[in-house]
Parts: C-alpha cells; structure tokens; sequence
C-alpha cells in the first residue's frame, strides 16, 4: 500500500458547484496535499467522510499527474443515477472493486450513505421502472 490518500465525501454546493454529487479526490503527492493550503482546499471542496491509502497501482498513476488532487465525480441528478442514492454508491462501488477490498468497500458505501441521509433527513429513493438485472 502507498502513502497516498484518497478522500470520499459529498461534494459542497456555493458559488461554483451547483449540483449535488459524490466526490472522490486522489492526492498526487504528500507535500501539497498534507499542507494547511491542501486540506483547506480539500475543505472548500467537499465535505469529506472516509479515506482510504492508495493502492501502488492508484499511487503510480497519481505521480504522473501536475495538480496536487485529482478529483472524481459522479453526479446525483443525472444520468444514469438520476437522483437514486443507492445507485451512486453501486456505481462507485464497481469502480473501486479492482483497487479496493470487498469489506473497505462495503465500509465506504455505509459512511457515505449515512452521511447523506444525515445531510438530507427527507431523501426518499426514486421510484424507477422496472428493471432487468444481468449477473
């Protein structure tokens, strides 16, 4: 495992951001990231509630990169989730299976979603048509 981190939470609405939407933010290297100037950023960012080290694989790819955070977002309204929580977290969680534990995994999807329920106290899931699922 690296020393690198990466930082899930739910994306802060103001000025800039107008949509609501799960945040995955890589750091690139430690110096910037670790500094009082990198998790104020981070702060402004979003409101971060689980992170996790890198794995080597995730680690190589970040030190490639010219910016001290690489960030990730899959949007709330849109398409394909169109506003369902549960399929967000499914969502992220397929794209965390080749780098991350079943269990880690699992942790993740809990935190964020007690987090947004607790943020959002009168979410209700989309009700959806049917739909056909493939394993």
């Amino acid at each position: 495992m690296g020393k690198l981190k990466v930082y899930y939470g739910w994306s802060r609405i103001g000025n800039v951001r107008k949509k609501r939407a799960l945040s995955v933010m890589f750091e690139n290297e430690i110096q910037g990231c670790r500094s009082e100037r990198g998790q104020r950023c981070l702060r402004t960012i979003q409101d971060t509630v689980i992170e996790r080290y890198q794995t080597d694989e995730e680690e190589k790819e970040g030190k490639q990169q010219n910016r001290i955070f690489t960030e990730y977002s899959l949007f709330l309204d849109e398409k394909p989730i169109n506003g369902s929580l549960e399929k967000c977290l499914l969502i992220n969680n397929e794209a965390d299976k080749n780098h991350v534990s079943k269990t880690m995994r699992e942790k993740i999807s809990e935190a964020l979603r007690k987090s947004f329920l607790y943020a959002n106290p009168g979410y209700k899931e989309p009700s959806s048509q049917l739909e056909l699922k493939f394993e």
